[in-house]
């Protein structure tokens, strides 16, 4: 089971008490995933979708608010051997070759152009704006695994079907773009925040939970590979610096002896050949008196300067 099914199987699961609801999830099913096909010489309404619990709330909710049993097949998708699809024939073509009307949902069937036409569907309160954005998802909609990456993408035949629903996605302070592919206009989202916020809005709490899981092992995963990438870093920093200052160290002991130098500089030369991987802050604990970490630094830029400065050693 993909984490998009695990999603679609919660959500077909609910229970919208209020009607309007209801109708309001089945505006968004038909909405997204309505197409008109020809379907034995005749044209009919179809509806295909590849989740069983899907095509069961469809089947649902036009028995219910229509008084009609849609027909379901499943077929083996040829290119999956073991995979279901399951075509929803909403209705039988009549003798007269009349088809049922979906008007009250927006969308309008063009039975002699073979085209399906949507008006705007008024959505007044939060809840039914919920139910459709749930009906879209199940229709069309996928979320990647978010182990693997953050994105949410739902596919719609129609370009003003996607930015309506855009519009309504909007309503809740998401930020959904839009782009078009292989022919169907996609509404998505990239970011694991507006994706939890989205699983919120839609009603698929487990979903939500399970994801954010996953953010928050990412988030500390992350934290924990900034602190060590740093700690790495300052570590390499701190090493290559030794490196060199024990190369100019010796490079004056065999110029001029370390004996030759003023005692202040001696002391601290002789402290770093003698521990190599210590910290400045360690060196200056070394030291009596104490330094601290810019006098220790200090001290050691002045040997490397005297290193690499030939003028200096005749005069000292």
């Amino acid at each position: 089971m993909s984490f998009s099914s695990d999603i679609k199987d919660e959500l077909a699961r609910l229970q919208n008490e209020r009607t309007c609801c209801r109708q309001a999830e089945l505006a968004g099913l038909l909405r997204t995933g309505l197409m008109l096909r020809g379907a034995q010489g005749q044209p009919a309404l179809l509806f295909i979708t590849e989740h069983a619990s899907v095509s069961r709330l469809l089947f649902t909710h036009i028995k219910a608010q229509t008084n009609s049993r849609p027909e379901i097949a499943g077929e083996k998708n040829p290119r999956l051997k073991k995979h279901v699809v399951y075509r929803l024939n909403l209705n039988k073509p009549s003798p007269d070759g009349n088809i049922q009307q979906f008007d009250h949902l927006g969308i309008h069937v063009r039975q002699e152009e073979k085209r399906l036409e949507y008006s705007p569907y008024p959505i007044t309160s939060r809840c039914c704006i919920r139910s459709y954005l749930r009906g879209g998802f199940l229709a069309g909609g996928s979320i990647i695994n978010p182990d693997k990456s953050y994105h949410m993408e739902i596919a719609f035949m129609d370009k003003g079907i996607a930015q309506e629903y855009s519009h309504w996605m909007e309503h809740f302070q998401l930020k959904p773009r839009q782009l078009t592919r292989k022919g169907y206009e996609i509404v998505y989202m990239k970011e694991g925040e507006d994706i939890v916020d989205f699983l919120n809005i839609i009603g698929a709490h487990h979903a939500l939970m399970e994801m954010e899981n996953v953010r928050i092992l990412k988030e500390m995963r992350n934290h924990v590979n900034r602190i060590v990438n740093c700690e790495t870093a300052n570590l390499e920093k701190t090493v290559n610096a030794s490196v060199k200052q024990v190369e100019a160290i010796r490079l004056l002991d065999e110029l001029m002896g370390l004996e030759n130098l003023p005692p202040g500089l001696k002391e601290i030369a002789r402290l770093r050949l003698d521990n190599p991987e210590a910290s400045l802050t360690e060196l200056g604990k070394m030291l009596t008196p104490v330094l601290g970490k810019s006098g220790v630094n200090h001290r050691l830029r002045k040997l490397e300067k005297l290193a690499s400065d030939k003028e200096q050693y005749k005069k000292l």
